[in-house]
């Protein structure tokens, strides 16, 4: 298994001789392609940072860790290939997290290098290929390559983002190294790009276009408080029952407004949410991406106006009692009615496909994996789902809202053991509420109630119905 830590990456990274390039950077030869950021547009230093990326975590498990699949060669990568994909049996957190984000130092690598959204994400999935094929003796995994390579870009073209939020080209003096060692930790190789450049020391313009930098329509809330989970578990004979509360903290950035912006680049206008719960099955309990990928007028008019979108969409939800994840495209219609200057109801509607999706499951244990190292706890598949979100918002900030989700998991490895089918279906829904209190800050809370529903073909394997109910009180602030 990998070692995916941003820090070895960028202590590697730091360690190499950048006069050169920092040279080369700093030149005023017209010719050269650069991005709104002054990054000079290279498919070479691309290429060559995604090999770093993969050849630092190769030297760690190899000669500091001792690992034993890291002794490669050009006949473990002919077996490698000429085997084909499997599914392996890693912790979920591992495979729908650490994957997905070690993706997201290879489409940096292209997109900090002056690239598109376009031209950065093959860079994601060539980058997972490689090390699937070749940069360990264990059988290549179709999950790690789909979560690492897609999750990569969707996660990836997050903190490019965000990270530009926080840039400012124009400071000076502690304010400077502040924002550059803030953007470095949110995008570590985007980070060393700036320094090796010069550009992170470097007084000149910042982008022209808001979207590049911090776009007129950013609201980001750091939301605080207290959560009561409940959870039953029914078979035919059984039933099972388990709660727990805890704390919670919450960060929700709305990037771009796609009603009032008038450019639709990809990830011009994205959802991110990221949740940090304590007392749980680990501290990043659930992490959640919405990007735009293509966005265009249906129509409009002064009391209405309908957008059809395509969009990139990244989930995983990892708690005590339940494991959700999935890398999915999908297509929609959003809609704004304005009811007043103030106030207005949105709609948000989308219908979406899974290349990959995972759910726990009671007979995951029964996985049919090479290797095998631990017993896996939930399914992998691929399948399908919806959603259907309401607000009413006034001035930008939603004060009551309902969402509905359904999605389906086919399993393609897991309880399906022996051939037997086996189908989960997952719905969830939420009502929230938030009130201001004083200029930034406010309450709100929030209720949700969760059910899978999961059938197995196996003999001996029970129908399985699960409930969650999930209760969240807390107090927010609205930093943009």
């Amino acid at each position: 298994m990998r070692i995916r830590t941003a820090g070895l990456v960028a202590a590697a990274l730091l360690a190499l001789p950048v006069s050169a390039r920092a040279q080369q950077e700093m030149t005023n030869d017209t010719s050269v392609v650069r991005n709104a950021w002054g990054a000079r547009r290279s498919f070479g230093l691309a290429v060559g940072e995604v090999a770093l990326v993969n050849a630092i975590p190769w030297f760690f498990n190899e000669f500091i860790r001792g690992g034993n699949f890291t002794q490669v060669n050009p006949r473990s990568w002919v077996e490698n290939i000429s085997n084909g994909f499997f599914f392996d049996d890693n912790q979920f957190n591992t495979n729908f997290f650490a994957h997905p984000y070690h993706g997201s130092l290879y489409y940096s690598a292209a997109r900090s290098n002056g690239l598109s959204y376009w031209q950065s994400a093959p860079f994601s999935l060539a980058g997972s290929f490689f090390w699937e094929c070749c940069g360990e003796t264990h059988p290549m995994a179709w999950n790690d390559w789909m979560a690492t390579g897609i999750g990569g870009i969707a996660i990836g073209e997050t903190l490019y983002r965000v990270s530009s939020t926080v840039l400012d080209n124009q400071a000076t003096g502690p304010g400077r190294i502040g924002r550059e060692v803030g953007a470095f930790f949110i995008d570590p190789v985007r980070g060393f790009n700036r320094v090796v450049s010069g550009r992170a020391g470097r007084v000149y313009a910042n982008p022209v276009d808001p979207q590049d930098h911090i776009p007129d329509h950013l609201s980001n809330y750091l939301r605080a408080g207290y959560r009561r989970i409940e959870s039953s578990v029914n078979t035919n004979d059984s039933k099972y029952e388990e709660g727990y509360g805890a704390p919670f903290v919450e960060f929700d950035m709305r990037f771009g407004d796609p009603f009032e912006d008038s450019r639709h680049k990809p990830f011009d206008q994205f959802q991110m949410d990221l949740k940090m719960n304590f007392g749980d099955a680990t501290f990043i309990g659930g992490f959640r991406i919405v990007g735009n990928l293509v966005t265009k007028d249906l129509s409009k008019s002064e009391g209405a106006h309908h957008l059809f979108v395509v969009t990139q969409n990244f989930d995983y939800n990892n708690t005590n009692v339940v494991e959700f994840g999935g890398q999915a495209f999908g297509a929609g219609i959003l809609s704004k009615w304005r009811l007043s200057d103030s106030w207005s109801l949105r709609s948000d509607l989308n219908l979406h496909g899974y290349v990959l999706n995972s759910v726990n499951s009671e007979y995951a244990f029964s996985a049919e994996v090479p290797d095998r190292e631990a017993l896996r706890k939930y399914d992998m598949g691929a399948g399908a789902g919806t959603w259907l979100n309401l607000g009413v918002v006034r001035n930008g900030l939603e004060v009551f809202g309902l969402g509905y989700r359904l999605a389906w998991v086919h399993t393609l490895n897991g309880s399906n053991v022996n051939g037997g089918d086996t189908n989960h279906l997952v719905q969830s829904a939420i009502v929230r509420g938030a009130v201001p209190i004083v200029g930034r800050w406010g309450v709100g809370a929030d209720a949700m109630g969760y059910l899978r529903d999961s059938y197995f073909e196996q003999i001996g394997f029970d129908d399985v119905e699960q409930k969650v109910g999930v209760v969240r009180v807390f107090g927010w602030f609205r930093t943009f």
